[in-house]
């Protein structure tokens, strides 16, 4: 395909713009907006060093939370911030507070009880870190609250409220926590990612193929707190015989100090480039998936236990795990622990031995009942680990981390042993709820003694899985060219199975296949060619022959196919028409071909209520994606001015037009094979050299016509025209290194070539 297009502006622009980081859904008002603020609150010094005295002794110790912070005791409330209220009547309070140095700042509230509609967010200074928004659904009725940390030692918090709220919100901090232990100081790489020791594995390391499927599974039920405001400990998502989700969160007693109503949850915090007892630094994971809050269930010192309900709603899109329990006290094989050691990235550890039941002195008791583990074979855990959960041979809960001395030494563990509350000793232990978890993970009374986590992990004997492989939800053409692979996921061997598909109404095709797949292994069914019309709907299911599937959800497949047989039109040329909004430097746009490779964008500052055009030449039988951006996700209109859009083609036919989006907004359409072919036939007959070039470039064309040569750069500003007849050489010397364009055309057909100046 011809990558060519023709820019054409009434204002010509050249900008650049960077984005925040951001962790959580929604953006401040103040962003965009003139807002008045007081200046920062400046809290005191403190004696660090005495701190990190203590904490060279506690960090041999896990019978007590991680100490990270520093808490400052303080009272603030809406008289030490700065109320604006805006045109319509909403109010916006801003408060800055800094304490010199911290890596992480993050605030208890005692008060916090929020209108519906009201949020509540935090950032740091260059806004490179929020969280928020926050909001009703907080609430308790004890109206404590804690946040998780945010990056840096400048913070702004602020509060919206708006003008229909059914009453004024409430907000009291009680402590702000300095954090000179970071668990979030990502781009200095020294605390606490890759704060733990190198023998330490991250948690996406190979374990061994009797548990790799597992862990899988399981460490998405794993999080890190931060308890105490100024401690950390892990835990676990536990299920219950209701197998509802409902909020459960097993970790150890001893991290309880005082309330959990502010304890703040951060799940799946893993790297996705693992070190496994390596020197090697894990990278930081892509994820901040943070609640607030929790209400203690139960709990007892007797196994060290205590169970949480996690207050906030977790959204589903997190994809989390409950993770199965074994509460029958049956020695395991050998056992696992998943956990965040030193408030680092998620970790694993592995004993190849079976632990031994044991009682020991524990936190002013004499007979703690736990599991004795005498050594890891892989990894270690560590302070910061305390209260992570300690799985069998089959994935299920049987302990809690209490304590031990277990650690590394360089990059191999120091031999020392660990030791875990025991689950069946928490099942029972005590005479009510309060103490035991009985009541709690098996509310139906079922009496079972074994759970499995949820969603459910099951291996069927027969369960085959279709797959289809190439085939998107758009695609430009006529044709399709799915590939159907049949998976075999359960026990048994797969020898026959029968696959039928169909596309929209024509009729259906059932192919036999007969093969040997073990589980784990696929095989290439058939990859048919398939004729698209309107409306494609493209059904196909799969069936093992003989035998009943265990598990047939995953045997069939419906997919609708936009080839945009509605949205086709014959044109050379589309024209964008944009007029700003109010905050014009927000906006930004791209313009894709079919293969997703980036044809045009915009460049320069756009002014605000302003109007501008951009002409695109377009190809025969092509598609293309135009996308349309805001970078604080409230399109362009209608809230900050009236901005609009519009697609059409050179003849005046409208493809798209809108203005009210959130972030983006993107339009596909065809460009047909109909257009009449005239004029010189550009695919064969032309040269541009050398490309890359340094100095002069040289075009030619195999034939008599004259040529009219333009030459653009990368915001679409016209740097040079002349008329060529068989060959022509232009010379950059003039210009930058860069991409530039040059289109040739006839008066009939055009081309665009991108020529790269060295």
């Amino acid at each position: 395909m011809k990558n060519k297009y023709y820019i054409l502006l009434f204002t010509l622009f050249c900008f650049g713009f960077s984005q925040a980081q951001v962790t959580n859904e929604g953006k401040p008002k103040s962003w965009k907006l003139e807002i008045e603020s007081n200046k920062a609150l400046n809290l005191p010094s403190f004696d660090l060093k005495s701190l990190q005295v203590e904490d060279a002794i506690n960090d041999e110790l896990k019978n007590q939370p991680y100490r990270f912070g520093y808490e400052h005791q303080v009272s603030l409330d809406f008289k030490d911030g700065t109320w604006n209220e805006l045109k319509n009547g909403d109010r916006v309070w801003l408060l800055n507070i800094k304490s010199e140095g911290a890596k992480t700042l993050n605030f208890l509230f005692d008060e916090y009880h929020l209108p519906d509609g009201a949020k509540l967010y935090f950032y740091n200074e260059d806004k490179t870190d929020l969280l928020g928004a926050y909001t009703s659904s907080q609430n308790r009725d004890d109206m404590q609250f804690g946040s998780w940390l945010i990056d840096g030692d400048n913070i702004w918090i602020e509060y919206f409220e708006p003008a229909n709220a059914k009453f004024k919100g409430q907000l009291h901090i009680s402590k702000v926590v300095h954090g000179y232990r970071s668990v979030m100081d990502i781009p200095r790489l020294n605390k606490a990612l890759n704060s733990s020791g190198p023998c330490n594995q991250d948690v996406d390391c190979p374990l061994g193929p009797d548990f790799d499927d597992l862990k899988e599974e399981l460490k998405k039920s794993v999080a890190m707190v931060v308890v105490g405001g100024n401690g950390l400990c892990s835990g676990a998502l536990i299920n219950n015989t209701n197998n509802d989700g409902a909020q459960y969160f097993l970790t150890a007693n001893h991290c309880v100090g005082s309330s959990v109503a502010s304890w703040a949850f951060r799940f799946d915090w893993r790297s996705p480039d693992p070190s496994c007892s390596t020197t090697t630094n894990s990278t930081n994971g892509p994820f901040n998936q943070t609640a607030s809050g929790g209400s203690i269930l139960a709990r007892n010192v007797k196994s060290d236990f205590v169970l949480l309900e996690i207050n906030a709603p977790l959204p589903t899109d997190w994809d989390l795990v409950w993770a199965g329990w074994d509460q029958s006290g049956d020695i395991p094989d050998f056992t696992v622990g998943i956990h965040h050691p030193s408030g680092d990235i998620m970790k694993i550890a592995r004993d190849n031995d079976s632990p031994a039941k044991n009682s020991r002195p524990f936190n002013g008791i004499d007979d703690m009942d736990n599991w004795f583990l005498d050594e890891w074979e892989l990894g270690v855990t560590e302070p910061g680990s305390s209260g992570s959960p300690l799985f069998d041979q089959n994935g299920r809960i049987v302990g809690q981390l209490a304590g031990g001395r277990a650690a590394c030494s360089g990059t191999a563990n120091n031999g020392d042993f660990d030791y875990y509350g025991r689950f069946d000793v928490s099942w029972d232990y005590g005479n009510t709820s309060s103490s035991r978890l009985q009541e709690w993970l098996d509310p139906t009374g079922s009496g079972v003694v074994i759970l499995d986590q949820f969603p459910p992990l099951q291996i069927f004997d027969n369960d085959v899985a279709l797959a289809v492989d190439n085939v998107s939800g758009i695609i430009c053409g006529d044709e399709a060219f799915p590939v159907f692979r049949i998976l075999n996921q359960g026990n048994d061997v797969v020898t026959n199975a029968t696959l039928i598909y169909q596309i929209g109404t024509q009729s259906e095709i059932s192919v036999d296949w007969s093969g040997s797949l073990a589980i784990g292994e696929s095989e290439e069914i058939v990859s048919p060619t398939l004729t698209l019309s309107d409306g494609n709907v493209l059904v196909a299911s799969l069936e093992i022959d003989g035998v009943q599937d265990g598990f047939p959800d995953n045997n069939s497949m419906t997919r609708t196919i936009d080839n945009f047989q509605d949205a086709t039109y014959e044109t050379e040329t589309v024209i964008l028409t944009l007029l700003t909004d109010d905050y014009a430097s927000e906006t930004s746009w791209e313009f894709y071909d079919q293969d997703g490779n980036l044809l045009a964008q915009s460049q320069g500052g756009f002014a605000n209520n302003t109007t501008y055009t951009v002409t695109f030449e377009v190809d025969p039988d092509s598609c293309y994606e135009f996308v349309i951006l805001d970078t604080l996700n409230d399109g362009i209109c209608c809230a900050y001015g009236i901005g609009s859009y519009s697609l059409e083609t050179g003849t005046g036919e409208l493809i798209f037009e809108g203005g009210e989006f959130d972030a983006s907004e993107s339009t596909n359409f065809r460009i047909s094979d109909n257009l009449s072919s005239i004029g010189f036939d550009f695919s064969s007959g032309l040269s541009v050299y050398p490309n890359p070039a340094s100095a002069f470039v040289q075009i030619e064309i195999n034939s008599n016509e004259e040529f009219n040569v333009e030459l653009f750069d990368m915001s679409g500003r016209k740097l040079y025209q002349t008329q060529m007849n068989g060959a022509i050489s232009i010379d950059l010397n003039a210009y930058a290194t860069g991409i530039y364009f040059v289109k040739i055309g006839d008066g009939a057909n055009s081309i665009t070539k991108k020529i790269i100046k060295q």
